[in-house]
């Protein structure tokens, strides 16, 4: 039989309490209940504080003794459970408050990424439920310590700003599981990649043309603060990326963090993520060519991604995606 040393120092009505109103109304005291249901007093007594669980075998010697059905017991225990956790939850959170002063609060807050990010009660529990995480401990082992770098071979705890940098990547895993796609065969996709890229080549020489033109016209896009920006072209290189099976995204980095293009496979699926306030259209293209050729040339079990340490062939990767980049910018008549 399960004990509760917690039971009556938070404040909340134990299932024990039902059972107190019960056995006077009855007329029973505990020695008489105890020896009707097959317990000790002692037990009943704790049963009675909230110290000892209603398990399912109690439940049914109350069913017995008392008419009411075991579900109500089983209910009652559960309800007492689930609201003595959420309080020792919030009483947690309290302690891991300064935690949430690591992140770039400053930039999130004029952001949607983060739901109820402004929560002057809770401001911990919206950034654990943001990374799918159940502490900021579990946070750390994942994106600063050991799981990261088994799974990936990276560890952001090598970048500037860790915290910053793991919203980032985040934010591209929420908007990647948006995108409803099959799963794709590595060969497959690098091949179909292969043939399209006269189709890449001719999409950034319009794209920056159309740029340029805007540039001239001084009517070039100037997105909100806080807000997910697309334009035209972005959009239309996300639609050839998904006729290919790859899902290009794009997310507003940060001043700590200023990430630029991300490249990997997340759950079978190639995925290019991009900051999306490129002020130099140039510049994005061959971001963009750079990251291809990552998924191009390079490993599933690889996140190539700026200022992350990936392994000692980290410059050798970094060159060969330089050089695949530089191919197909000379190709479409752009500059580096």
């Amino acid at each position: 039989m399960q004990k509760n040393k917690d039971a009556i120092v938070w404040g909340i009505t134990p299932p024990g309490a039902f059972l107190e109103e019960k056995l006077q109304e009855m007329g029973l005291d505990v020695n008489d209940f105890a020896a009707r249901i097959g317990y000790t007093p002692k037990t009943v007594n704790e049963i009675l504080k909230g110290k000892c669980s209603i398990t399912i075998e109690v439940a049914h010697s109350l069913d017995y003794a008392t008419g009411i059905p075991v579900s109500f017991w089983l209910n009652a225990q559960k309800g007492y459970e689930e609201e003595l956790m959420r309080l020792q939850v919030k009483e947690a959170v309290k302690n891991q408050a300064g935690w949430r002063k690591f992140f770039p609060i400053g930039e999130l807050n004029p952001r949607t990424w983060i739901k109820d990010f402004n929560n002057k009660e809770d401001g911990v529990s919206p950034i654990l439920k943001f990374f799918g995480v159940a502490s900021p401990k579990a946070w750390e082992n994942y994106y600063y310590k050991n799981r990261l770098k088994v799974a990936f071979r990276i560890s952001l705890a090598e970048t500037e700003d860790p915290y910053a940098a793991s919203v980032w990547m985040r934010r591209g895993e929420i908007l990647a599981d948006e995108i409803k796609m099959e799963k794709q065969n590595d060969k497959k996709v690098r091949s179909a990649i292969k043939k399209a890229m006269p189709q890449f080549v001719e999409l950034a020489k319009k794209d920056v043309a159309a740029w340029e033109d805007l540039r001239r016209k001084k009517a070039l896009p100037k997105p909100k603060v806080g807000e997910d920006f697309i334009d035209d072209g972005m959009h239309k290189l996300q639609e050839l990326g998904a006729k290919l099976g790859i899902k290009v995204l794009y997310a507003q980095n940060f001043k700590s963090a200023p990430i630029h293009g991300m490249a990997r496979w997340y759950k079978d699926i190639p995925v290019i993520q991009l900051h999306d306030r490129f002020k130099d259209r140039n510049a994005f293209w061959f971001t963009f060519f750079h990251e291809l050729g990552h998924i191009v040339l390079h490993g599933k079990k690889d996140i190539f991604i700026k200022n992350v340490y990936y392994g000692n062939k980290n410059q050798q990767k970094d060159d060969e995606a330089n050089a695949f980049a530089q191919k197909y910018m000379t190709q479409a008549g752009l500059e580096v």
